[in-house]
């Protein structure tokens, strides 16, 4: 992983192999979606440190407390205290793209969302996946 400061802050450039260790994390773990194995969603992100950690769908009968898989990775980071995400495979939807966006807002890094497409994978920073993205600076919100 290469650190590249940028003008959305900092950016850490990962290498194809590590890009490719974290969507086969993602492709291991779907098997553990809940209620129904490989039924939803997995993802993989790496924080600073090179750490990977997973998270899946946890879907609820009611739909307003189904957990998306972003949402358990970066919960399952948070409980070992790593918060400073660099990459994350994904995301499936906006809720979630607003969720990592405020999380690079925190932390200061521009987090790389990888995307495994026909010729291999692929990153983008989420910044530039959230164009009329709130808050627009940390602490600040418009009115």
């Amino acid at each position: 992983m290469k650190k590249i400061e940028t003008s959305k802050g900092v950016r850490y450039q990962l290498d194809p192999a590590e890009r490719t260790d974290l969507i086969v994390c993602a492709q291991n773990v779907i098997v553990n979606t809940y209620p129904i194995s490989d039924d939803g969603y997995a993802t993989a992100l790496m924080t600073v440190s090179g750490s990977i950690y997973e998270g899946i769908s946890y879907k609820s009968e009611t739909h307003t407390l189904t957990m998306h898989a972003e949402v358990t990775a970066l919960a399952n980071a948070a409980i070992h205290g790593e918060t400073d995400v660099v990459a994350i495979v994904g995301p499936n939807c906006h809720i979630c793209k607003q969720l990592i966006y405020e999380n690079g807002l925190n932390s200061g890094i521009d987090i790389m969302i990888i995307m495994d497409e026909e010729n291999g994978p692929h990153d983008v920073p989420i910044s530039e996946m959230m164009p009329y993205a709130w808050p627009l600076l940390k602490g600040k919100s418009e009115s």
